[in-house]
């Protein structure tokens, strides 16, 4: 949700695709996923273009061939690009400190009927 906010969703789902892409068997499975990941993240018409160094753009040509990590080199710069930018801005969010104040809440909550359960049992027996 935060990273939609930001207009930069595309860095997650890219990494995420090459998660998947990693686990791929059959060379015409990963030759379909490797041209999927590259129209839609990484080519010129891409509907959801990641931002990566522009010598580090895979042509086409390299989509024939292949491999589980072709694409490691181009995930590791959206991986840093998340955790040295999108990341700690995350942290300062409205998103995140929601979520961690409603987290804190409910683990004292959950502390406090722990103490009250432990008492009734200390003095019903």
């Amino acid at each position: 949700e935060f990273l939609k906010k930001e207009f930069s969703e595309e860095n997650v789902l890219f990494w995420l695709a090459c998660e998947e892409f990693k686990k791929t068997q059959g060379k015409k499975q990963m030759r379909e996923k490797a041209k999927e990941i590259y129209m839609t993240f990484l080519s010129n018409k891409a509907s959801s273009q990641v931002n990566v160094e522009g010598q580090s753009r895979l042509n086409e040509t390299i989509l024939e061939t292949p491999h589980p990590l072709m694409f490691q080199k181009l995930q590791d710069q959206i991986f840093n690009l998340m955790k040295y930018d999108s990341y700690s801005r995350f942290l300062k969010s409205d998103i995140f400190l929601n979520h961690k104040k409603s987290e804190e809440q409910e683990e004292n909550s959950s502390e406090a009927q722990t103490a009250a359960k432990r008492a009734s049992r200390i003095y019903n027996t």
